[in-house]
């Protein structure tokens, strides 16, 4: 799946190796909420989960977490992570 910014995205199951908690995945890495109802797609700020949440909140917590900014709401939604390009 793409970002419309052009962005690789995998769903987060196929991420189990970089982490499994935000301190622990690569800055390179970005975190994308896709709604469950809309199909909505957005870029989260996981600094902001962090301080929130903590740094040690599990990914596989995240999405439960995450409320869709278009039509509010909160199930079935799904977190993608994006690779960023590296040079």
């Amino acid at each position: 799946m793409r970002h419309r910014r052009s962005i690789d995205l995998m769903p987060r199951e196929d991420a189990g190796d970089y982490g499994s908690t935000l301190d622990r995945l690569p800055e390179w890495y970005v975190l994308v909420a896709h709604c469950g109802k809309c199909r909505h797609q957005a870029q989260v700020d996981r600094r902001l989960i962090a301080r929130t949440y903590g740094t040690d909140v599990p990914l596989a917590r995240v999405p439960r977490i995450l409320k869709c900014s278009r039509c509010q709401n909160r199930d079935g939604n799904k977190l993608l992570l994006g690779r960023l390009p590296r040079d």
